[in-house]
């Protein structure tokens, strides 16, 4: 397997964060152009808060290795996936969903467990094939009080994978240490990291020297079997000239083809 197998893209429909986040240009790159521009072979679709029509885009998907669709909504209704394991029938390289911003500052305790574990076994019993469920996890919301991470780890018992985010680029230096953490809180769970190419944290562009630090280090985890993957952030600043899209291009073009 080569190492951009192992990369993903966070998609959002086209121009989502057109003047938002400290950013006043005006994006046009979709998810399909910004998976091909990074030169990664997957992606996680997230709309946002956009209506969008998840057939266009599957179709649009339809060279890539893997597909995942965000569907937080499904810990209150998990009648949610049912669309989704439906459109895994077209559509071959569906294989997950995720759900985006677990967390939200504490509402997730409005999900019941019993649900999560109700969408997790439909999911990878249904009449298709089966299908991965994802959490997405910040840095900044594990790894403050052992209690609260015991707490927590009942609601990462549903999931198959944990994708570990870094919200401000200022927090970098602190990923090997919580990732250390992670491991511990989720024994036996996928790990995928999220690197952002644009510094939504702070609000501002994210720096090629950080973003390479970054996959490099990411690199020697996928190397060791520690983790699964990497996710870049995201095609809605893609095609705007920012140094750290720049780097990660360069990064992928030196290590893209390497047999993993």
């Amino acid at each position: 397997m080569k190492l951009r197998e192992k990369f993903w893209l966070w998609g959002h429909p086209e121009g989502r964060y057109n003047h938002e986040y400290g950013n006043e240009k005006e994006s046009r790159m979709t998810p399909m152009e910004a998976c091909l521009y990074l030169g990664v072979s997957n992606t996680f679709m997230v709309p946002v808060g956009r209506k969008v029509d998840r057939r266009q885009y599957n179709k649009s998907f339809k060279t890539l290795k893997g597909v995942g669709w965000e569907c937080y909504k499904a810990g209150e209704n998990p009648e949610i996936v049912e669309p989704l394991i439906a459109e895994a029938a077209d559509f071959e390289n569906i294989n997950c969903v995720v759900f985006d911003d677990f967390v939200r500052e504490g509402k997730f305790r409005n999900i019941p467990v019993e649900n999560l574990w109700k969408i997790h076994d439909r999911l990878q019993t249904n009449e298709i094939r089966p299908l991965d469920m994802w959490m997405v996890l910040y840095t900044f919301e594990f790894g403050l009080k052992p209690e609260q991470d015991a707490d927590f780890m009942k609601y990462i018992e549903p999931f198959d994978g944990i994708t570990m985010w870094t919200w401000k680029e200022s927090d970098v230096h602190l990923i090997p240490e919580k990732f250390e953490i992670l491991k511990r809180m989720a024994p036996g769970k996928k790990i995928m990291f999220g690197c952002y190419l644009y510094n939504f944290g702070e609000q501002c562009e994210a720096t090629g020297e950080k973003v390479k630090w970054q996959l490099d280090w990411y690199l020697e985890k996928i190397r060791s079997g520690e983790a699964d993957g990497v996710i870049l952030h995201t095609n809605t600043m893609a095609d705007l000239d920012y140094e750290a899209y720049d780097a990660a291009c360069e990064w992928m073009e030196l290590h893209g083809d390497e047999e993993i």
